[in-house]
């Protein structure tokens, strides 16, 4: 069964600087696969590292099978906005201003960097993630 991941999804994973499995928040996805994570409990930012599957028996493969191999996909750059606009079940996403009082959940169309949604909020900021990360912006 194969897991489905979203941008803002919290996991378990294994922290390089905790030195323990620790809660995670999912900042990038590539070709439904986490890529960066951000440790919840010390805001580390680093790659995903997927569970190793059990070992079965090693084949040997010949050389030639490896470069025969098809080339990855590219994923595609609106992979991410797919996934946040298939989340947010007809949501309306409300245009960003500092003006706005933004709650956790709510959904901004940023003029900078597009759809994003509210993860936290903190007196006068709010932490949104895009596409491009998480950013922190002013709420009134």
């Amino acid at each position: 069964m194969t897991k489905s991941y979203y941008a803002g999804m919290d996991v378990d994973a294994p922290c390089g600087r905790c030195k323990e499995e620790t809660r995670h928040r999912i900042l990038s996805i590539t070709d439904g696969v986490p890529e960066k994570l951000i440790c919840t409990s010390c805001s580390s930012v680093h790659k995903f590292r997927p569970e190793k599957p059990a070992k079965a028996e090693s084949v040997a493969r010949s050389p030639r099978l490896a470069t025969a191999a098809a080339p990855k996909a590219a994923s595609s750059p609106n992979r991410f906005q797919e996934l946040m606009i298939a989340e947010r079940a007809g949501t309306i996403a409300t245009p960003y201003s500092p003006a706005t009082k933004w709650e956790e959940g709510m959904w901004m169309d940023h003029p900078n960097f597009g759809l994003g949604k509210v993860q936290r909020k903190a007196g006068r900021k709010a932490e949104v993630i895009f596409r491009e990360g998480i950013k922190t912006l002013i709420s009134a």
